[in-house]
């Protein structure tokens, strides 16, 4: 009997933020409750996970990622029984809840720093955090957060030291080196795994450990602990994601996707090609990384990111060449003066211009490539941003569900509102909602919610193989994913012109074509398959019949069925493209 896969293998996870997403009790602050609510919209939409940015108390410095009880609830949000409503409500949609665990550094206030702070030099209190009398420490460690902060390390009055913040100066570092520390934070894990969470997002995992003449990244004390982590993790005998945040190249953030490490590591360097690839027109640096990447680990172990709760991280020449940084800036015209940190502070519709088009060429290489694809809340509505606010607050504020007044988001008056709603022109709430797109059958939201239900009528999209193809257009990415049952074929223009090539089908050759999508049959696979689409025009086709397997739950003919029922984006596929 086949192994059965476990549940986030190829799993599309829906990132938001409680505060921002919905208020149950109009006070005009998002909370666990108004989550709730909203969760038969994400049934609806055909996710199969949510992510939750962090929900723990926290004086909310850095939006909540400045801890200062790992085992509780922010009191704003509600309280652990509901949070276990709201698990218990996720499950009975089919929905997973991923939290976000952040294990690198605490806030100032959290009762572990305040001890620390008056403990003696050298005593295990002390310990926790990292401390020196030397600021100059660790000198070959960038400066992240270089918008905010000139120094890794900031200067205590109590202590009479130096503590370490890779971060923000109210966020200090753990000190990994610590017993106390690895224990505390692996009893964590345990305190959630208990109450029923189906996974972490592990935040800044290269970051837990430190040595002289050295990035302070990805060390192997650090790869170490992630080992004691995952062994913890399965002693539970739980499928329980573990999701790196690792802002690395592709031959760093490997090491991470160990078989006795992590199972997902987000893939950033991918991100950053893309908008690469959106930006100039081509794609073979685009192949390259993506070569590189299943070369490095095979199979569905990438988490695809298009945007976040942060700014669009590129990196100083780190992550990916300068020549690709120089790329982006110079063909996505909307990131001028929008560059935060070492990114670009901007949500992605308001990025790409509004262009509908590069919008959804990119989801659909998201949906199609393998991995576990992020889809960033009021993304799928093609939500904007509200430049200006403090630090990464233009791309967190609230989800706009209706028409009315805030949104939908809250009833509470507008100075109580955790941040504005948009009104900017092209993203005013009062049209870019939930309520409106849902009855425009041509909407980006209904357009989302399709392809969700193809890729899960595909399931060689979810976990097949992965084989780039050859094709000269210098615009154009095809490769194909297969499984025991199907081949589909995806080609996608990141050009803004059309583009028409011809491809070597001849492995397949006499085999059925068919355009999934729109239902279209297409000639016959052959050595000389002729293909036009438009600017930034992308197609998924069906190669052959859907196999029928011992192990199918059903048949190849009943598949078919269903992925004829999917119609042209809503409408009915032509009876030419059903099995005969």
């Amino acid at each position: 009997m086949t192994k059965q896969q476990p549940w986030w293998n190829g799993a599309v996870i829906y990132q938001l933020i409680v505060r921002s997403y919905a208020d149950g009790n109009g006070d005009g602050i998002g909370d666990l409750q108004g989550l709730a609510n909203r969760l038969p919209y994400l049934r609806w939409l055909g996710v199969e996970a949510i992510w939750l940015t962090p929900i723990y108390p926290s004086p909310l410095q850095d939006g909540g990622y400045d801890i200062t009880d790992f085992k509780s609830i922010h009191p704003e949000l509600g309280d652990l029984a509901a949070f276990h409503r709201v698990l218990i409500a996720a499950h009975s949609h089919g929905i997973k809840v991923v939290m976000d665990l952040v294990l690198n550094h605490t806030s100032t206030l959290h009762p572990w720093f305040q001890r620390a702070r008056w403990a003696p030099e050298g005593s295990p209190e002390r310990d926790v955090y990292v401390w020196s009398d030397d600021p100059k420490r660790y000198a070959d460690a960038p400066v992240l957060f270089r918008h905010f902060e000139s120094s890794n390390w900031e200067w205590d009055e109590v202590a009479q030291q130096y503590y370490l913040h890779r971060f923000l100066r109210h966020q200090p570092d753990l000190n990994y080196d610590s017993p106390v520390v690895q224990e505390e934070m692996l009893d964590v894990v345990d305190f959630w795994i208990e109450r029923g969470v189906d996974g972490f997002r592990l935040d800044a995992v290269p970051f837990l450990c430190e040595a002289e003449g050295s990035r302070c990244e990805g060390l192997p004390e650090t790869h170490a602990f992630l080992k004691r982590l995952r062994a913890r993790v399965d002693r539970h005998g739980k499928d329980v994601l573990l999701l790196a945040e690792a802002i690395q190249p592709v031959e760093e953030a490997a090491p991470y996707l160990a078989d006795d490490e992590l199972h997902g590591a987000f893939n950033f360097a991918l991100t950053a090609h893309l908008f690469a690839s959106i930006a100039s027109g081509t794609v073979e640096a685009l192949r390259e990384c993506l070569q590189a990447a299943q070369n490095a680990v095979g199979g569905c172990r990438w988490a695809l990111p298009l945007r976040n709760h942060d700014e669009l991280w590129l990196g100083d020449g780190h992550l990916v060449p300068e020549e690709v940084i120089q790329t982006i800036r110079a063909g996505l015209h909307q990131g001028q003066g929008h560059w935060l940190n070492w990114g670009i502070n901007r949500r992605l519709a308001p990025l790409l211009n509004g262009d509908p088009g590069s919008n959804r060429v990119m989801h659909a290489l998201l949906y199609s490539l393998p991995g576990l694809p992020c889809l960033y809340y009021g993304d799928e509505l093609g939500m904007g941003d509200w430049p200006g606010l403090r630090d990464r607050d233009p791309n967190r504020t609230p989800m706009a569900w209706t028409p009315g007044r805030n949104g939908g988001f809250s009833t509470a008056p507008d100075p109580l509102l955790v941040l504005p709603p948009i009104t900017a022109p092209g993203y005013d709430y009062r049209v870019v909602n939930v309520e409106v797109q849902k009855q425009l059958p041509g909407s980006l939201l209904n357009w989302h919610r399709r392809m969700l239900t193809c890729r899960k009528l595909l399931p060689a999209l979810r976990n097949g193989d992965f084989e780039l193809l050859d094709c000269a257009h210098p615009g154009v990415i095809v490769y194909v994913r297969t499984n025991a049952t199907m081949t589909v074929m995806v080609a996608a223009n990141l050009s803004a012109a059309g583009a028409s090539f011809r491809l070597d089908l001849s492995r397949w050759a006499g085999e059925r074509t068919r355009e999934v999508l729109w239902g279209c049959d297409f000639p016959p696979a052959d050595a000389d398959w002729f293909v036009y689409l438009a600017a930034h025009g992308f197609s998924w086709w069906l190669i052959g019949e859907v196999e029928e397997t011992e192990n199918s739950s059903e048949d190849g003919e009943a598949q078919q069925d269903k992925l004829s029922s999917l119609g042209v984006l809503g409408e009915a596929m032509p009876a030419s493209s059903r099995r005969t």
